[in-house]
């Protein structure tokens, strides 16, 4: 998996997911729609054969940082989840 950024400004962000599906940025879409700091945002893929997953995200404030607050707060809740599964 490789991350590569399209854009990167203030309150802007694309992100590239090369090498996987829209599980991730999907992931951390769920996450960003629950602030209210978050304009827009959109996990998308242009063909599904073609092309790879991208995260799409404007925002009120700094979207880097709202995407980094989103990916803690998933992962928090993975740990969450796993902790929660019985271990033999």
């Amino acid at each position: 998996m490789a991350v590569k950024i399209i854009e990167d400004e203030s309150k802007s962000l694309i992100v590239e997911f090369e090498g996987m599906d829209r599980a991730i940025p999907e992931l951390i879409k769920s996450k960003l729609l629950e602030s209210k700091d978050v304009d827009f945002v959109s996990a998308t893929k242009e063909h599904p054969e073609l092309g790879w997953p991208r995260l799409i995200v404007k925002s009120s404030k700094s979207a880097k940082s709202l995407v980094l607050k989103a990916i803690d707060e998933a992962q928090e809740e993975i740990k969450e989840f796993a902790s929660a599964i019985p271990k033999k």
